[in-house]
């Protein structure tokens, strides 16, 4: 080998590792850059659901003005739209299902949905199966009876048929007070008040927004009479084995009082702020 070529194939071995030492700091760069703390919006959206990407809120469908089917068969309603304000704050897609009330902790519990957003009151037998957040709005359950009643309060039931939602708080509440003839129970609230119009029951016991919002929508002569029997607060449930979707809810839940979400919403549903 001549004296010219030597120093050709120094150079270029000599180019060859100088290349490789800048593709290399490059590449340590680079790896410096992935491994940085995630941003905040990462870390709020650190939870893991059901279906990559969505929220998967579950409620009954059958609970006006709360969660209903509207005359184009879209469900609605101010539990809808506080689903929706939750999965916005957490980045995630609102993706809202119905159930019979009845099977809803259940099918949570079966990891179908990630929480019920569908006005469920937190009692101790349902803290048995799930977590529930803090109260996300705040209510009470009235009695109510038709126009031409002499009924005014729960001391004059006796002997008379008792309506009320299967698997509430109501039912239970109901099947504590003495004398009361007869209880049936129903699917949905908006049934047991087209009974009571009807004059098959003599009753009805439930939620007092509800009650009235059904009542007017559907020209019902009924009316709720004496003084709030029992505090209606509910709660979202949340699988006991995601505690970090739980505290994600929470947070987004103040979040959107702080912002005036929730406000906004509540005041287009009741005209006032039920929280």
């Amino acid at each position: 080998m001549n004296t010219q070529h030597s120093l050709t194939v120094l150079r270029r071995i000599a180019a060859t590792t100088i290349a490789a030492g800048l593709l290399l700091g490059a590449t340590a760069c680079s790896a410096a850059v992935d491994k940085a703390e995630p941003t905040d919006t990462a870390a709020a959206t650190a939870v893991t659901t059901v279906e990559e990407g969505k929220f998967i809120c579950a409620m009954s469908g059958e609970y006006r003005p709360f969660n209903f089917y509207d005359d184009t068969n879209t469900l609605v309603g101010f539990d809808v739209d506080i689903c929706t304000a939750i999965a916005d704050q957490l980045d995630l897609e609102a993706a809202p299902v119905t159930g019979a009330f009845t099977t809803l902790i259940a099918g949570l519990n079966s990891n179908r949905f990630d929480a019920i957003v569908g006005s469920m009151a937190s009692t101790e037998e349902r803290l048995k199966e799930v977590n529930f957040t803090e109260p996300y709005y705040s209510t009470g359950a009235s009695l109510f009876v038709r126009d031409d009643s002499s009924i005014t309060d729960v001391t004059d039931l006796a002997d008379s048929n008792l309506g009320v939602a299967l698997g509430t708080t109501f039912e239970t509440y109901a099947r504590t007070l003495t004398g009361v003839g007869e209880i049936t129970t129903y699917q949905a609230t908006v049934d047991a008040l087209r009974d009571l119009d009807a004059g098959r029951v003599d009753a009805v016991i439930a939620q007092g927004f509800i009650g009235k919002f059904l009542a007017n929508s559907a020209d019902l002569k009924v009316e709720s009479v004496g003084d709030v029997l029992l505090p209606d607060i509910a709660a979202i449930p949340v699988n006991k084995d995601n505690p970090e979707l739980l505290a994600a809810i929470n947070t987004a839940l103040q979040a959107i009082h702080d912002d005036g979400t929730y406000t906004k919403i509540s005041m287009e549903w009741f005209g006032e702020d039920i929280s």
